[in-house]
């Protein structure tokens, strides 16, 4: 996957600088098994099932960090924007997850049944603590690179030659969708926006939030490849 979807901000911008701070974890990101297997469409199917049922679990939390953003927004095109973003999350990627759920014979009961995995429990938490607590240019920071790193991804496994027959090429349909891309653009642009009224200290949060939010989309991918549950 090459570096193309860092988009058209300035070399001085903070998305510009933010992306090339976790260039070490996109290139860790785009080794992960999971992501090479499910672009060949070889992803044993257990895993694929764990990482739907724990993306299940993580739509939900992040839908509502979505709306905590919403709500800090500046402006009401803002507002409005992360409204829709959220009901996104639980509307268009949920009805993506459902197909897939009757293909891998996945019940509503193992749904309403699953727990978090340890990586997916502090995921969440990290961004729902963040969206609480942090001003709305450190929440949106947090919230980034999910749109921004799954757009990356999603182009690059799309500009692989098609496998046909590929169990997995809905999701690679979605996140590889120009609409997707347009989406995951304007939150970049709009975080660029608030990072030009932050303060110095804020501007250093949003980095910390940036990069810790990155690490942990790394682990998540990672966690479902291994099959994580709790320890004891």
């Amino acid at each position: 996957m090459d570096g193309t979807t860092q988009g058209t901000e300035t070399a001085a911008s903070f998305t510009t600088s933010a992306w090339d701070r976790i260039k070490p974890i996109m290139a860790e990101i785009e080794r992960l098994p999971l992501l090479e297997r499910l672009s060949d469409g070889t992803l044993p199917a257990e895993v694929f099932r764990h990482y739907i049922l724990q993306d299940a679990i993580y739509l939900k939390h992040y839908a509502r960090c979505l709306a905590i953003v919403a709500a800090k927004a500046p402006d009401n095109a803002q507002v409005l924007r992360f409204l829709g973003s959220a009901q996104k999350a639980i509307t268009v990627e949920q009805g993506l997850h459902a197909g897939f759920l009757t293909q891998f014979g996945i019940s509503s009961a193992d749904v309403t049944a699953a727990e978090p995995s340890p990586s997916c429990f502090a995921y969440t938490n990290f961004l729902l603590a963040t969206a609480y607590h942090s001003s709305y240019a450190v929440a949106l920071s947090a919230i980034l690179p999910c749109f921004w790193i799954y757009w990356h991804v999603g182009e690059g496994i799309k500009s692989r030659p098609a496998i046909e027959g590929n169990v997995f090429q809905a999701w690679i349909n979605t996140y590889g969708d120009p609409q997707f891309a347009a989406g995951a653009r304007e939150v970049i642009a709009l975080t660029d926006i608030a990072a030009r009224a932050a303060s110095p200290v804020e501007h250093q949060q949003m980095m910390e939030v940036f990069v810790r939010a990155s690490q942990y989309e790394w682990m998540f991918w990672d966690s479902a490849w291994r099959l994580e549950t709790w320890p004891v």
